[in-house]
């Protein structure tokens, strides 16, 4: 006899639940590899749009702010005139968030900006991570930084 297996399961579980806040005058778009993605409706607009994405991955045990930090380089140096940060850690809602701002310069669009926070959840031998970045021109830090920020701070996993 057969058994039948599913997805997600108690072995393999699936994405949890996130909600957040999206700014007025944002809207809601489609990107690859994300759960969410949110970003500055401005048409015409002469700079890169704000945005924000929320993505999920899963890793074997352990992960925190060492893997963290190895990732965030990893990206960093694969952009023309990366920087990146200090780690930081803030609580949203309850949960740890790890995370850190990198900028480097992309042929298009200039000097792009990042905020990077990753938070993590063990479920049997799986650890589940959501990352969410927000990205913005780099000459727009005070305008987009502020909006990103209350992106992030609206985030509820598992509601």
């Amino acid at each position: 006899m057969s058994s039948t297996i599913t997805y997600p399961s108690a072995v393999v579980p699936g994405p949890p639940p996130i909600h957040l806040e999206m700014p007025e005058g944002w809207i809601q778009v489609w990107a690859p590899d994300t759960l969410i993605a949110i970003r500055d409706d401005a048409q015409g607009a002469e700079h890169f749009l704000a945005n924000v994405v929320v993505r999920f991955y899963q890793r074997m045990a352990p992960f925190g702010a060492d893997e963290i930090a190895g990732e965030l380089a990893e990206h960093t140096a694969q952009h023309q005139e990366g920087e990146l940060g200090a780690m930081k850690s803030q609580e949203v809602n309850g949960r740890e968030w790890l995370g850190a701002d990198l900028a480097f310069v992309d042929p298009q669009a200039g000097t792009v900006a990042q905020v990077h926070w990753f938070t993590a959840q063990q479920r049997n031998d799986v650890i589940d991570v959501i990352q969410v970045t927000g990205s913005y021109a780099g000459s727009r830090r005070e305008p987009d930084y502020a909006i990103i920020d209350r992106v992030v701070d609206s985030i509820r996993v598992n509601p």
